[in-house]
């Protein structure tokens, strides 16, 4: 049985990149064991001041559950095997951990790529192009405002 593990922080996303793996009509499916990682966004300041560890935690968990229920119910329909896990620290040594637990797998970064924001790698292989190119937001505001007064 083939192993997957998916990051995942947006449910739209993970979608379009999970659905067209997965065995077209026609075809016979072949179960495979499904690990979907959730990985939410981090709370700011004024908010991670106010709750507890055990309130965040919750929200965390309560937050995975919702991003992933849509393809685990899609996963599960086809008769696979299908385990939701939060993400905590660094995304590589997760990725080794699981890897431990459930043998050899695939790992599919199913994160939405962010402009000018560089992703944590999920494995230690995975290669990280340094993204310098950051443009302040006062910038795009001035830059679309000339163009919208040009037209």
């Amino acid at each position: 049985m083939e192993t997957f593990i998916v990051y995942i922080d947006d449910k739209q996303y993970a979608l379009q990149q999970v659905i067209p793996m997965l065995p077209a009509n026609g075809q016979r499916p072949q179960a495979a064991n499904w690990v979907l990682i959730g990985c939410p966004p981090r709370l700011n300041r004024h908010t991670g001041r106010w709750l507890t560890h055990a309130a965040q935690k919750k929200w965390r968990q309560e937050w995975t559950q919702e991003t992933t229920s849509e393809l685990s119910q899609l996963l599960q329909s086809g008769g696979n095997t299908v385990n939701v896990r939060v993400a905590h620290g660094a995304l590589s040594e997760l990725t080794k951990q699981i890897r431990g637990e459930v043998g050899p797998a695939r790992v599919i970064d199913a994160r939405r790529p962010k402009m000018a924001v560089n992703l944590d790698p999920v494995t230690s292989e995975q290669p990280q192009e340094k993204s310098t190119w950051a443009v302040p937001s006062g910038v795009l505001a001035m830059s679309a405002a000339i163009v919208m007064a040009s037209e």
